[in-house]
C-alpha cells in the first residue's frame, strides 16, 4: 500500500533513505523520498499528511502512535534482519597506529554493552537493575529532563547491542553496495577500507 507514496527522510543517503529503499525493493514497489533535513520536520510532515510514511526508532515511534497522531504499520526488522544500524568509527591512522588504545576502548565498550543488555533486555537484575541502568544513562542522555520524564524515553529506546561489540559484516557490505548503487560513494570503496577486522568479532 506504500506504492507511489511519499516516504520521509532527513537527507539522501541517511539511514531513513536506506531503510525505505530496502522496504520498496522487497515489496517490488516505487516510493518517492522527501528530504526534510531534521527529525522534527519529518515528524511535522507526517502528522500533517505531507508525507505518508517514515521509519524511526521505538522511543520516538511509540509515543507518536500512542498519541493517535500516526499508526505503526510494520517493523524494519522484518525487512532488514540483522541490520547493523550503528558502528564505532575512528580514523585509519588510529586503527593502524594506536592499536592498544583503540583495542582497550572497544573492550570497555563491549563490556558496557554486555552490562546494558543484561540490565535492560534480559532484566537480570529485575526492576532494580533496570532502574540503576536508567540512572547511569540519564547522566549522559536527556540530561535537561528530570529523571522521571527521561526514563520512559530511555526505556522505550532499549535495543539489544551486539554481544562483544560484534559487527554484522554482511549488513555493512549490503549498505556499502546500496550507497554505490545510489551513486553516493565511489565504486572503488571496498569493505576493507571501511572495516579493520582485526578489532572485533564479525557476525556473518
Amino acid at each position: 500500500m506504500l506504492a507511489g507514496k511519499k516516504f520521509g527522510v532527513t537527507q539522501a543517503g541517511s539511514s531513513f533513505h536506506y531503510m525505505g529503499s530496502k522496504v520498496a525493493e522487497k515489496e517490488g514497489i516505487e516510493m518517492s523520498f522527501t528530504p526534510l533535513q531534521k527529525v522534527g520536520a519529518v515528524i511535522g510532515a507526517l502528522k500533517s499528511g505531507q508525507i505518508d510514511a517514515w521509519s524511526i526508532v521505538p522511543h520516538i515511534a511509540k509515543p507518536l502512535a500512542g498519541s493517535g497522531a500516526v499508526h505503526i504499520i510494520g517493523n524494519i526488522s522484518d525487512y532488514l534482519p540483522g541490520y547493523q544500524v550503528t558502528t564505532v568509527f575512528t580514523s585509519a591512522s588510529n586503527a593502524r597506529d594506536e592499536k592498544g588504545q583503540t583495542g582497550d576502548f572497544l573492550a570497555a565498550y563491549a563490556k558496557g554493552a554486555g552490562d546494558y543488555n543484561s540490565a535492560m533486555i534480559d532484566r537480570a537484575g529485575g526492576d532494580d537493575g533496570e532502574a540503576a541502568m536508567v540512572d547511569l544513562i540519564h547522566k549522559y542522555v536527556y540530561t535537561s529532563r528530570p529523571r522521571e520524564k527521561a526514563a520512559p524515553s530511555i526505556i522505550n529506546g532499549t535495543m539489544r547491542l551486539n554481544d562483544g561489540a560484534a559487527l554484522n559484516l554482511t549488513s555493512v557490505q549490503n549498505q556499502l553496495d546500496w550507497f554505490k548503487s545510489e551513486g553516493l560513494v565511489k565504486n572503488s570503496i571496498t569493505i576493507d577500507m571501511l572495516v579493520d577486522q582485526s578489532y572485533v568479532k564479525i557476525l556473518t
